[in-house]
């Protein structure tokens, strides 16, 4: 079986941040399995900063170009997501346990729903402020909006497109592409699913860590888990899983090289996995009241070869045009190698979102 430090370079190659992914910008997601949405715009949206990190020369209007084409979608994974097309039918199986009654925020509102689905049958693509204004904030939805969310969660309504960060929803014919496949995926189909794409994402995993944030996924997961060792598709050492292809190779090591990592980013998205595999303690905080951040608003883990040795609070200034550093921690004090490399990284993402790089000599550690 690998040593704990292929463990840590099989995770990191599979993740593509250190080798550019070679396909599309679908082929990635579909790598990844899902690219998480989030609305949080310190910087930039994180599915934005995930395919930054992973594909060469990308920009934002790539992402808004694969939706049009309909080679990627909108959906639910562990969490609001882009997923690509042709895993349509797994995202079927979610769809059918919330319209035979699992509850995802609230309670149905059958009546709303059926004059919300008629006028989007009868007037094409709308969003909930074509209905009403929603009543303020984020949590206080129109009734008509919640009542787009739970067809859009039940499959009966498709997301088209985002204008500006609203939801742009349509009947699912009009946007299926021709050839997909829309029939449910068997549980056994969707248990192997989830199994093989973890994996093939991540390099190793626990079962936990396959069906993390999935509701009712454990058992299916369990099951699939248990045909693949008999099968021999996987291996498993004690807890940990991995694919068969990969325990007999030695991953190549990661290049020491500078990444910042989106706080969304599937390395570090699992708090408890990111520890145990990396020894790397981390906490976004902008959820947290000012008075108990440790490190900042925003932090970015920094990514070094295979180690994380630091993590950087970033704010864009727009008005002034400048990528200011609000706090910098390092786990140990850096060297003049690693230091350059962070320089470098931090340069170029401040290009990426077109403004200039910081000024170092006011960075706090």
């Amino acid at each position: 079986m690998l040593s704990n430090k292929s463990i840590r370079a099989l995770a990191i190659e599979r993740q593509q941040l250190h080798t550019p992914w070679p396909g599309d910008l679908a082929g990635l997601i579909r790598h990844l399995g899902a690219l998480q949405l989030d609305a949080i715009q310190r910087i930039a949206r994180a599915h934005h900063h995930q395919l930054y990190n992973r594909l060469p020369r990308y920009r934002e209007k790539h992402l808004q170009d694969a939706e049009c084409r309909r080679e990627i979608f909108e959906y639910w994974s562990h969490a609001a997501a882009y997923l690509p097309m042709d895993h349509y039918r797994y995202a079927r199986v979610r769809m059918e346990r919330i319209r035979e009654g699992q509850k995802h925020w609230f309670e149905k509102n059958a009546k709303l729903c059926r004059y919300v689905l008629d006028r989007v049958r009868a007037e094409g693509a709308l969003k909930a402020s074509d209905f009403v204004r929603a009543k303020g904030g984020w949590w206080e939805w129109s009734d008509e909006k919640k009542a787009l969310e739970q067809l859009f969660h039940e499959g009966e309504l498709m997301v088209s497109h985002r204008e500006g960060f609203q939801k742009v929803f349509d009947l699912p014919e009009r946007l299926l592409p021709a050839g997909i496949q829309t029939a449910t995926a068997s549980d056994s189909e969707y248990g192997a699913h989830l199994v093989r794409t973890f994996l093939g994402c991540h390099g190793v995993g626990r079962r936990e860590e396959i069906a993390y944030l999935r509701r009712g996924d454990k058992v299916l997961v369990d099951s699939a888990v248990e045909r693949m060792l008999k099968s021999g598709e996987l291996l498993a050492d004690g807890a940990e899983l991995l694919l068969a292809e990969d325990a007999a190779r030695e991953p190549p090591r990661a290049p020491r090289r500078v990444q910042l990592l989106s706080p969304f980013d599937p390395l570090v998205l699992q708090r408890k996995r990111l520890k145990r595999l990396f020894e790397f303690d981390y906490q976004l905080e902008c959820y947290l009241p000012a008075h108990k951040r440790r490190y900042g608003y925003f932090c970015l883990p920094i990514l070094y070869g295979e180690r994380f040795v630091g993590v950087v609070d970033l704010k864009a200034e727009r008005a002034a045009g400048q990528l200011r550093i609000a706090a910098l921690h390092w786990q140990d004090r850096p060297g003049a190698a690693l230091q350059a490399s962070f320089r470098r990284a931090v340069d170029q993402f401040a290009r990426f979102h077109g403004l200039a790089g910081p000024d170092y000599s006011c960075t706090t550690t």
